[in-house]
């Protein structure tokens, strides 16, 4: 069984009583992904919902053309799936694993057994999806109205989130491949990449390697005006 004090790690569980985390850690199962597997497929029937132990993992759609387009890299404490609940419909997306990684699987029929019978986890739930909902509904506005610099700007200051404080400002990590990073922003490499020169041009951003540090918030927003 995994332990409590993991499940107390994803945001979602964070403010449940020992007793509800330890109900959701009875019906969790722990699996080890290496790189590059599969979790599922697009239109595959959603039969659990999942939460990012260790790792990273890709939410993409492919198009008939074959092109990906990355919704969003799930790390650790994430949870994805979670629109299958309830529904009985096949995940709206697929997932890859993009470097190992230990992931939490929640079956549907056990998780909608345990919040019908726990109100405080009911409410839990609910929030999320509403967060989950609000997130969405900000990124169909960001590919369908904003030009690729806004773009790219808008999945830098969502990676912000994650970062933290330091004297060279906000610092990320940004171990991502350009080309996905391209794709989370629904552009090319090369005009992504023309893009993150510009922002390091004015100051806004540096790049280090794999670590990319936020100099000027003010002046990235700017670009979502």
């Amino acid at each position: 069984m995994v332990e409590t004090a993991i499940i107390r790690k994803i945001p979602v569980f964070s403010m449940l009583n020992e007793e509800t985390l330890e109900q959701i850690a009875s019906i969790v199962a722990e699996r080890l992904y290496k790189k590059n597997m599969i979790i599922f497929f697009e239109g595959e029937p959603g039969e659990a919902v999942y939460f990012v132990i260790k790792g990273k993992v890709k939410i993409y759609k492919t198009n008939a053309d074959g092109k990906e387009q990355i919704i969003h890299i799930m790390q650790s404490g994430d949870v994805f799936a979670e629109s299958v609940l309830f529904t009985g419909l096949a995940y709206p997306a697929s997932a890859e694993v993009i470097e190992d990684s230990t992931i939490g699987v929640l079956r549907c029929d056990d998780l909608e057994n345990l919040i019908k019978k726990n109100g405080n986890l009911a409410v839990a739930i609910i929030n999320f999806m509403g967060r989950r909902l609000q997130f969405v509904s900000g990124q169909i506005k960001n590919l369908g109205l904003r030009d690729a610099m806004g773009r790219v700007v808008d999945v830098i200051i969502n990676m912000a989130e994650r970062g933290r404080e330091t004297p060279s400002g906000i610092r990320v990590e940004f171990r991502i491949p350009r080309q996905e990073f391209a794709s989370m922003a629904g552009t090319t490499r090369e005009t992504a990449t023309r893009a993150l020169s510009a922002l390091q041009r004015e100051g806004s951003i540096l790049l280090d390697k794999d670590i990319l540090y936020i100099k000027d918030m003010e002046k990235l927003k700017r670009w979502l005006d």
